[in-house]
């Protein structure tokens, strides 16, 4: 499936941070505090169509399987580590990224909410089936009150009699959060940059999922610890069981193959 990318422009303050390339991925080191300030820098400077992409073990497998996702990461602006495994990758491949680099949505996305509400950004949710989003708005508004939001259920994201075409032309987004799992969200906003103008797009997963307590959310000092698939595992075991115990073992020859050829490289 190939997508019309539409308009986009990259903000200036890409050059401030470097990519680190390995296993055929590219990310940059941003900090939560970085990761903040790119959203409101791609905001305020009048981008538009930008992407933040995320990277964790599950999503290398699929940009390694999957057209649609290496198509959306090449258009992503910025691209983070969501995922402890990225990080330990990077160190066996010698590259400077830390554990104050991997940034979860969990960690960040309450800060980007007051953020938004603070700054009267509109923002629009899709994604969960409609039991689920009918609660956004009021969960949201509880804590912060000021916020600017609609919602719409994924379910009819990418049917052609959909409304959440409309609705997003009349409320006119700042930001629009996918939250459909890896690929669909990403080919929802590859389809989305085609018919819409925003300024950003970050694609969530299950992040008000977690915020609504409809997924109980890991306890963050696991994450800290690099633990939190494990408790994910433990807790949706029939769900995860594939991402956690399958998809690694079938990168593991890949990654084998290139830590071989680098220090092969490096020898000569």
């Amino acid at each position: 499936m190939t997508f019309n990318k539409g308009p986009t422009f990259k903000p200036m303050t890409q050059e401030m941070f470097p990519t680190y390339r390995f296993l055929g991925i590219a990310v940059q080191p941003l900090t939560k505090a970085d990761l903040l300030k790119t959203i409101e820098s791609i905001v305020l400077s009048n981008d538009h169509n930008c992407i933040i992409g995320n990277h964790n073990l599950h999503s290398l497998y699929l940009f390694h399987h999957d057209s649609d996702m290496r198509e959306f990461y090449e258009a992503s602006t910025y691209t983070h580590a969501d995922g402890i495994s990225l990080i330990l990758l990077a160190k066996l491949f010698e590259l400077p990224l830390r554990r104050i680099h991997r940034n979860t949505y969990l960690d960040w996305i309450e800060d980007f909410f007051a953020m938004a509400e603070q700054k009267s950004w509109r923002i629009y949710f899709l994604g969960g089936p409609p039991s689920m989003v009918d609660r956004v708005p009021a969960r949201l508004h509880s804590q912060f009150p000021g916020l600017q939001v609609r919602c719409h259920q994924g379910f009819d994201a990418f049917d052609p009699d959909t409304e959440v075409w409309k609705e997003i032309e009349e409320f006119s987004p700042h930001v629009i959060l996918a939250g459909m799992g890896m690929p669909i969200q990403e080919r929802w906003i590859m389809q989305a940059r085609s018919r819409v103008n925003t300024h950003l797009f970050l694609p969530c997963g299950a992040a008000i999922e977690y915020f609504l307590r409809i997924q109980r959310p890991p306890p963050r000092w696991i994450g800290q610890l690099g633990m939190e698939w494990l408790y994910r595992l433990i807790t949706r075991p029939r769900k995860l069981f594939r991402r956690y115990l399958i998809e690694p073992l079938v990168l593991l020859p890949m990654v084998l193959r290139e830590l071989t050829k680098d220090r092969a490289d490096a020898d000569k």
